[in-house]
């Protein structure tokens, strides 16, 4: 996100080098763009989105996850045998 310097560049590059999906603002929609400006220079940034689309594009994320997770879900619904408490 806007920002100056580095040091928010260098934990996206800790969150990107652990696995996890990295998004940083397009400059160009940037107040300040030093850091976003960084985090895409290192390689960091899996995605540039710009800051009118960050929120429906970070709601797009969680939704793709969600989605994914319920799926799981109730494929293990399925997969379970009922057992009864009830003892003869």
């Amino acid at each position: 996100m806007t920002g100056m310097g580095e040091d928010g560049a260098e934990g996206l590059g800790a969150i990107k080098a652990t696995g996890g999906m990295t998004v940083a603002q397009s400059e160009d929609t940037c107040v300040v763009s030093g850091m976003p400006r960084a985090a895409i220079a290192k390689g960091y940034a899996n995605k540039i989105v710009a800051l009118d689309a960050l929120s429906s594009f970070l709601v797009s994320q969680c939704g793709l996850e969600r989605s994914e997770k319920d799926k799981h879900e109730k494929n293990e619904k399925h997969e379970r045998t009922p057992v009864s408490s009830h003892r003869p």
